[in-house]
């Protein structure tokens, strides 16, 4: 299987991305849908725990296949929800 072609099998990520932090938040995911990406994911954006955060990892791990923590020890990509989209983005392909 190509690249392309296994691009074309995997759900689209941020829309994947944005579903699990509306059931991590427990947000409507039209509004989730709706926030820029540069969205800071903790502090003064979506204002992320710890505990949210390990459960956003864990659905990212369940629906990607990506282990951020694992992957990204400093954690850059949990800046906004385009820098998520885009580690793993930059996995899965």
């Amino acid at each position: 299987m190509t690249d392309d072609n296994r691009a074309a099998d995997l759900p689209d990520v941020e829309t994947g991305i944005r579903a699990a932090l509306a059931e991590v938040l427990d947000l409507d995911p039209a509004h989730v849908a709706d926030l820029p990406a540069d969205t800071a994911l903790f502090d003064g954006g979506l204002g992320l725990g710890s505990l949210n955060g390990v459960r956003l990892l864990e659905l990212v791990k369940a629906r990607f296949g990506v282990d951020v923590a694992a992957d990204d020890w400093a954690l850059e990509s949990l800046r906004s929800i385009g820098t998520l989209c885009a580690f793993v983005r930059a996995a899965v392909v």
